[in-house]
């Protein structure tokens, strides 16, 4: 009896890294735990908010799964083995360094597109002065003596390792992404692949092809493309060419795009039992991606100067302070069904190609017509995509997931929206929307059978633009909209967040594989948030101490979290009491100051040397080394002060759980796709 229940105790340590004793209360555990060894208190990395959705016909998805994607589809596993060869990171930053010594006092023009491939260019060593060469050296020499690769302690507890290799080898369980940000969720193979193909069976949206008519068709795309850059090349910017044509050969080994789907769980089951699904087609991989990214950049000005645009909710906030609403004004919202898949092609580019050609040179000066409407042609026209081993083309409607996707449909309802707003001014006081989603206030008129009678007549109008449907809802003193619950009170608009019911808030426990600077981003930008779109400062301190609460139940202590938050608490208030034009003049600052920034690229690993040590070596190596002038002293051969002032360690990130278990590739994973499509 004895030998079992030593066997117990070990297995229980062996499990979680301490044995409780179960003679003394939870608290009385938790405060012997608080007060143990360090290496014992994170041999405890659980947090108390652990779950998943599982969305499974009969929750089949084992609960114990939660102890790992509780952790939240962000959560990074420390990796196997520490930092060891260097080699490629000294490589770029002696290259980042040795171009801003050669280039030191030549102004530099701000690129006016973000459209660039990453230059193998690099200075010769003779261009580059002796006192350069010798601190890098020094410094290179001394960071890669500091870094040594060795096995890695996992942020894991055994049963948590052991759980992600059963996840890892259970192929009849996805875990694919809700939407809205709800999540991780949890459905079976079969379920998945199912879903996806309600939506490709709609032949009025998707068509599906062989393989041999595929291929045919994407090297049709790829002439057409190369035939654009061709026609087009004399006015395209040099980067612009060159980054559409970089894509165009990088993507054509695995040219298609890739179908999948998230789970809308804030919807509801629908009738059938089934959850609603929204179709998603990432374009990355696919052989249009750059001209997409083009077209995007030429979209996006057009798009942000239609009447009811707005940026995002800080914008719509400062918006809504300006209105003063009169007494039979009711808020109402309007979201558009499906509106991606809806937005009918041909009509599309018939009404945007002739906006386009009658905006050039007159409100626009950005783009060429002509070379803009072909591009449009080729990326609307050719979504080809693959789901597991079928492949597919969408023969109608916009793909969500293609780069130029949002400004499209901005641009294309807005061209309906001009006649709206024309005809329905008196009867409203405030119209603005964001792609898919429509705020407005209604001016009640004070007869009820007219009102009704408006009130439909204005919604059927704004379902008058080839074939795309709008749900409005009615009329009320206060309405959701986007992460807003917005509220009349008198003639004034209120404002706080929004948050939906199925939120899990799986915010990164403080033992994932992030840097420092991860959280303080977090609680930094959550307070300015909350301090900016909250009308109420009672109401913005309960949210502020929910959100501290839930980091608190992700494993974050009480004691760092108080800090970081009165730092948050300064930040935020020194923000919001700056007018607009010194948020400008600060903007503009920080954009300058980065030019004399330099940056030492390093994927982060938590049993790294930590960046402090990296800057300890820049000062004694390269900033202030000893019995030398500092670096600001330090002139190229041109007599040109260098006017580096600052290193920053910029870290990458490993992959994390939602890059481990990524449903955007399917094949293998079960049955194939198209067994499900027989008969």
């Amino acid at each position: 009896m004895k030998q079992a229940s030593s066997l117990v105790k070990q297995r229980i340590k062996h499990k979680y890294g301490f044995m409780p004793d179960p003679t003394v209360s939870h608290f009385r555990n938790a405060c012997r735990l608080s007060s143990a060894p360090q290496a014992i208190r994170q041999s405890l990395p659980i947090p108390s908010n652990l779950a998943f959705h599982d969305l499974t016909a009969n929750k089949i998805a084992p609960p114990e799964f939660k102890a790992v994607f509780g952790m939240g589809d962000k959560f990074i596993r420390t990796p196997e083995y520490t930092t060891g060869d260097l080699s490629n990171n000294h490589e770029r930053f002696k290259r980042d360094f040795n171009i801003k010594v050669l280039f030191a006092g030549k102004e530099q023009k701000d690129s006016e597109t973000k459209l660039y491939v990453k230059s193998l260019w690099e200075p010769l060593d003779f261009e580059i002065p002796p006192w350069v060469h010798r601190r890098l050296g020094n410094f290179q020499r001394r960071v890669s003596a500091l870094f040594k690769k060795k096995k890695a302690q996992s942020n894991f507890l055994p049963f948590q390792e052991k759980i992600m290799q059963e996840l890892m080898d259970y192929p009849s369980l996805m875990f694919p992404n809700t939407d809205k940000g709800l999540g991780p969720c949890a459905v079976e193979y079969d379920q998945y692949v199912t879903d996806c193909l309600k939506h490709l069976q709609d032949e009025k949206v998707y068509k599906q092809l062989s393989e041999e008519e595929a291929t045919v068709a994407i090297q049709k795309l790829s002439d057409q493309i190369f035939d654009w850059l061709d026609k087009y090349e004399e006015i395209l910017p040099p980067q612009a060419y060159k980054f559409i044509l970089h894509h165009l050969k990088e993507n054509f080994p695995s040219p298609y795009g890739q179908f999948y789907i998230l789970y809308k769980i804030h919807k509801g089951k629908k009738d059938d039992g089934s959850w609603p699904t929204r179709p998603v087609c990432s374009d990355v991989s696919s052989l249009p991606h750059g001209l997409g990214k083009w077209i995007t950049e030429m979209l996006l000005p057009i798009a942000q100067a239609q009447k009811s645009f707005f940026q995002d909710s800080f914008e719509l906030k400062d918006l809504l302070e300006t209105i003063t609403v009169p007494s039979n004004g009711l808020l109402f919202t309007s979201d558009a069904t499906s509106m991606y898949t809806n937005i009918l092609t041909e009509p599309a580019l018939q009404t945007i190609s002739a906006y386009l050609r009658s905006m050039e040179d007159k409100l626009f000066h950005h783009y060429d017509a002509d070379a803009l409407i072909d591009a449009l042609e080729i990326v609307f026209r050719n979504n080809y995509f693959k789901l597991g081993d079928t492949y597919w083309k969408q023969q109608s409607g916009t793909g969500m997931g293609i780069s130029p996707a949002p400004p499209w449909a901005t641009i294309f309802y807005a061209l309906h929206e001009e006649t709206i707003l024309a005809k329905w001014s008196k009867h409203l006081v405030f119209y603005k929307r964001f792609i898919d989603d429509v705020i407005g206030i209604w001016l009640v008129h004070p007869d009820p059978i007219i009102n009704e009678k408006l009130w439909t007549e204005f919604q059927s109008d704004m379902n008058q633009w080839h074939g795309l449907e709008w749900t409005c809802t009615e009329p009320a003193l206060s309405c959701d909209f986007m992460d807003l619950t917005i509220s009349i009170s008198g003639t004034k608009l209120h404002t706080t967040l929004f948050e939906k019911a199925q939120n899990l808030y799986l915010y990164l426990p403080p033992h994932s594989a992030h840097s420092k600077g991860v959280l303080t981003g977090l609680v930094f930008g959550q307070v300015l948030r909350v301090r900016r779109l909250c009308s109420f400062r009672t109401d913005a301190d309960n949210k502020l101490d929910q959100f501290k609460h839930r980091l608190m139940e992700r494993g974050h202590s009480q004691e760092n979290l108080t800090s970081l938050f009165a730092k948050a608490e300064e930040n935020a208030s020194q923000y919001i009491a700056r007018s607009k034009a010194e948020r400008a003049a600060r903007k503009a600052e920080s954009k300058e100051a980065s030019s004399r920034q330099i940056y030492f690229h390093l994927q982060f690993h938590p049993q790294d040397p930590p960046s402090k040590e990296l800057q300890r070596l820049w000062k004694e190596c390269i900033s202030e080394p000893p019995g030398e002038d500092p670096l600001s002293k330090m002139c190229n051969y041109d007599g040109e002060p260098v006017g580096i002032d600052r290193l920053i360690v910029a870290y990458s990130r490993p992959p994390n759980l939602r890059n481990q278990f990524s449903v955007r590739n399917i094949h293998g994973r079960g049955r194939p796709v198209s067994e499900y499509l027989v008969g």
